[in-house]
């Protein structure tokens, strides 16, 4: 039985770890450009692109961007923290297992450790945003907010989540220098807003992209906003995404940049949506209006435009959300020139997440990301198995 409450909230082979390591990309969007000199791909992918494996051994992977030498990087949720408070459903976990890894050879190298994380039952949280900006820094999107943070932890971790969840964090050659607080941001909007969703006051800040001009643009998957982040850290709410029709929560779970500097953001939707229900929005900076872009898709747990110029969907199952069964995704290729539509890897994803675009019109995904319980009876269960928490986690490239 599949749960999960986002409304809060193999190795590879020798010549397909190669490949990666030669790519030689940058990431989805407007940087794109910026960081590769190959020519602009000007094919779509069909049907029938290979799914290949790239990279495995992951521990809950979950957002993608290309390094400035064009490494390929990859947010890890982590294995389950083990400082917990609560029992049986209600269970919630704290810790410091979250890292970031660089997957060009095939394996997971991770280059930072002990990043926040928090387990509640249901999933695994942590660094779940992840961005290089233009000077080459890797920063990271912390899940949660410090009002989350219980006050009857260890006064070493606590001191460490209450400083770190929520927060922007630039990562760099190891360093911990956080730049902006959304996740306090957020839950202080929520709590001033409290006719928009009855889960409020809440935070889980979930994606991250760079803002032209400097600067991010992010989703909160538990306050349902887009929110931008300036040079000097200060953050600010710029919409709030809607409840879907069945009445949930939008839980908005990937943002990027389009060409035509429009800010693209998908949502998973809250527990009783179809297989249609999810949406993408644009939201216009000149504006400050968020439309519907495209509809009828399912759970997008990640979404960006590829080198073409087309805009990609992960959708973490192709049943609605809560899936009926094993979460089963594909990928969907928007046509930038008639929004014709392609599925991509159908069948072949388990429980997908994120996007990244190649240069060469290629894509990548995570795949094998969130959690599938080893127990069913919700009120009893006390653990849980993570796929993906405990070293199944991949790198697909499809193309």
């Amino acid at each position: 039985m599949w749960r999960l409450k986002t409304s809060r909230t193999l190795a590879a082979g020798v010549a397909a770890a190669a490949a990666l390591v030669g790519v030689g990309a940058g990431p989805s969007g407007q940087a794109a450009e910026a960081v590769t000199q190959s020519p602009r791909p000007t094919s779509h992918l069909t049907s029938d692109a290979p799914v290949t494996v790239v990279a495995s051994g992951l521990n809950s992977p979950r957002s993608l961007t290309w390094g400035s030498d064009g490494h390929l990087l990859v947010a890890e949720m982590g294995a389950t923290p083990t400082e917990c408070r609560g029992t049986g459903f209600a269970t919630r976990c704290y810790g410091l297992t979250g890292s970031v890894a660089d997957v060009s050879s095939g394996a997971p190298v991770r280059i930072t450790e002990g990043l926040p994380t928090a387990f509640n039952q249901e999933e695994t949280i942590g660094p779940n945003g992840l961005a290089v900006g233009p000077n080459g820094h890797v920063y990271t999107l912390q899940a949660g907010s410090p009002e989350q943070v219980p006050s009857s932890l260890p006064a070493d971790l606590s001191a460490v989540l209450s400083k770190q969840y929520g927060s922007v964090m630039d990562i760099t050659g190891g360093r911990r220098k956080v730049i902006a607080n959304p996740g306090t941001v957020n839950w202080q909007w929520t709590a001033a807003h409290p006719d928009l969703s009855d889960t409020y006051p809440a935070s889980n800040p979930y994606a991250l992209t760079t803002k032209p001009g400097g600067g991010f643009y992010l989703v909160d998957a538990g306050a349902n906003t887009l929110s931008s982040v300036d040079r000097q850290g200060r953050v600010k709410v710029l919409a709030f995404v809607p409840k879907t029709p069945a009445g949930s929560d939008a839980v908005p779970t990937c943002v990027d940049v389009g060409p035509d500097g429009g800010v693209y953001i998908g949502e998973i939707t809250g527990h009783g949506n179809s297989a249609t229900a999810a949406n993408v929005y644009r939201y216009s900076p000149k504006t400050g209006k968020l439309k519907v872009w495209q509809s009828g898709f399912s759970a997008i747990s990640g979404c960006g435009f590829g080198a073409n110029g087309d805009f990609y969907v992960t959708q973490f199952d192709t049943t609605g959300f809560l899936p009926t069964g094993d979460p089963i995704g594909n990928v969907i290729q928007i046509n930038h020139r008639n929004n014709s539509r392609t599925v991509l890897a159908d069948g072949k994803l388990f429980a997908p997440t994120g996007f990244a675009a190649g240069p060469d019109g290629s894509i990548y995904v995570a795949n094998k990301t969130m959690m599938w319980p080893a127990c069913t009876d919700a009120p009893a269960c006390t653990t849980s198995t993570d796929i993906g928490a405990t070293g199944d986690g991949q790198i697909v490239k499809i193309g």
